[in-house]
């Protein structure tokens, strides 16, 4: 993974374990539900960004090589569409 995309994504997965500290305790004290709903939003936020961040560090870096191969072009295609979530088999 590219540095940069690697800070960029830790990053985000250090603002979700705190994120994720603030929504146990919210939960556990029982607060209003709309405010823990908020907190939820702003995780899948955060998860929406680092899936960013690791794919845009995939197609800088390890696409090269498997689009250069024509071989391995379909089920590079297969494999993008599979992990950002677009097939459902």
């Amino acid at each position: 993974m590219r540095a940069d995309y690697q800070k960029k994504a830790l990053d985000g997965i250090k603002r979700l374990e705190g994120l994720t500290k603030k929504v146990r305790t919210m939960i556990e004290q029982n607060e209003y539900c709309p405010h823990i709903l908020e907190n939820l939003l702003a995780m899948k936020g955060h998860v929406t960004h680092v899936q960013g961040q690791v794919l845009d560090s995939h197609l800088h870096t390890c696409a090269q090589g498997k689009m250069k191969k024509e071989k391995d072009f379909d089920g590079f295609i297969a494999e993008i569409i599979r992990s950002i979530g677009l097939s459902s088999r």
